[in-house]
């Protein structure tokens, strides 16, 4: 390569390639100083604002709440079977009664008539069948009377025709045999009367269970007339006041004219229906307590007795029965029909890690919470468990969860990356 003076001293070079690369060179390395004097100057990302809240370590239980309303275990609709005037009403709304008290009367003579007039037609049916009975004792005599003369003519024509034909004429011969036909014949007839007899007994006895039966049936309509508590309770509806007529309404006694309704007030039950999820949490559980505006501010209890054993197929749901427990003097307020909220102790008490339900996000079908840890926050996908009005129990508890005495945020959250750096609000 020449190298050729030029005014400033500086010697020009000759060969155009080796410039052309040489100035490439210096091009490539002026841009990358540059570039690292840039990165130099940018400033760190400031830390993102978030206020956190303590995860609290407590006792909690699983409970299921749900409403329903309280019923009498035993409720009766007392009717009347029989048609007839009401003569006496003794039992008012509001009145305790036990099984079998007289409620009501009705008029009953036409009752009493009907009863007097099967036993007197009894009667003549037993006496009927006595004087079968004698007739038959007195057919029985004749057979036995017939009976001998027939041996006796059978003895007869034996020993005749025993005889010698020349000592003995042929008429004498045939009137002992007109004799013995005529004794069979006549035994024959005897015979049958006391058949005849005898079937005429079995006919008056049939004839006096029948009137018997007829007896009995007039005798419960009787009683009928009577208007009974069924049930030991408290009258809760009175429809008859005295003197009307009062009459079924149909041939059955559901559709009959309803007189009292009577009401047990010391067995209350609950149905609460519940989906299919919670049948395992429900089955093992025995304790129930409720609520009701009725008595404010008090807490009653109650056991389940009854868990269906089916599921609605329409509604996926299943019938549990509660029964309200008489442990409490308060018990005595309750009235069927009130409405009440009812919870069910599904689990015994146990210690529970609580997060609140603010700290919570959820992320398609996880849920997330970030915990602040040495002013980074931390991506924690939740495991929930136990639900409560404010908290969600985490149930990854150790080293890749959660543990008492840490604090995840509560607000701020959202647009907040995995190992972000945050500052939390003193306010």
């Amino acid at each position: 390569m020449t190298r050729i003076p030029t005014a400033s001293g500086t010697p020009s070079i000759r060969h155009p390639r080796r410039a052309l690369a040489l100035c490439l060179v210096l091009g490539a390395c002026g841009p990358r100083a540059d570039a690292g004097k840039t990165a130099e100057a940018k400033p760190a990302a400031a830390p993102q604002l978030v206020r956190v809240a303590p995860l609290e370590l407590r006792s909690v239980r699983r409970s299921i709440e749900t409403t329903s309303y309280l019923e009498s275990m035993h409720q009766v609709v007392v009717q009347s079977r029989v048609s007839g005037r009401v003569v006496q009403v003794l039992a008012d709304e509001g009145q305790k009664v036990r099984a079998q008290d007289v409620l009501a009367r009705l008029d009953d003579r036409e009752a009493r008539a009907t009863l007097r007039q099967a036993e007197v037609q009894l009667a003549d049916r037993k006496v009927r069948h006595e004087l079968a009975t004698l007739a038959v004792d007195t057919s029985a005599r004749r057979v036995e009377s017939a009976r001998i003369e027939r041996d006796k003519a059978q003895a007869q024509f034996d020993r005749n025709r025993a005889i010698d034909q020349e000592l003995i004429s042929q008429k004498e011969l045939d009137d002992s045999r007109f004799a013995l036909d005529s004794a069979k014949e006549a035994l024959h007839v005897a015979e049958l009367d006391l058949r005849r007899a005898e079937v005429e007994v079995g006919a008056a006895a049939n004839a006096i269970a029948e009137q018997e039966a007829r007896i009995e049936f007039e005798t419960l309509r009787l009683a009928e007339h009577v208007i009974v508590a069924p049930i030991d309770g408290v009258v809760s509806t009175r429809n008859i006041r005295g003197g009307e007529t009062i009459s079924p309404t149909a041939s059955t006694a559901s559709s009959a004219t309803p007189l009292f309704v009577v009401v047990d007030q010391d067995n209350l039950i609950c149905y609460l229906r519940r989906p299919q999820r919670e049948l395992p949490l429900i089955v093992g559980s025995k304790q129930v307590t409720f609520t009701t505006d009725a008595v404010p501010d008090h807490e009653f209890h109650a056991a389940i007795d009854f868990v269906s054993p089916v599921v609605d197929q329409e509604s996926g749901s299943f019938a549990v029965r509660v029964k309200v427990l008489r442990d409490d003097s308060r018990v005595g307020l309750l009235r069927p029909g009130m409405f009440v909220r009812a919870r069910i102790l599904a689990e015994d008490e146990r210690e529970a890690l609580m997060v609140p339900k603010a700290a919570v996000l959820n992320e398609g079908s996880a849920s997330v919470v970030f915990v602040v840890r040495d002013g980074i926050a931390r991506r924690v996908v939740l495991d929930p468990g136990l639900e409560e009005r404010e908290h969600l129990e985490a149930r990854n508890r150790g080293q890749d969860g959660l543990a008492p005495g840490d604090i995840v945020v509560t607000s701020g959250q959202q647009g907040l990356q995995d190992k972000a750096l945050v500052e939390v609000s003193k306010t």
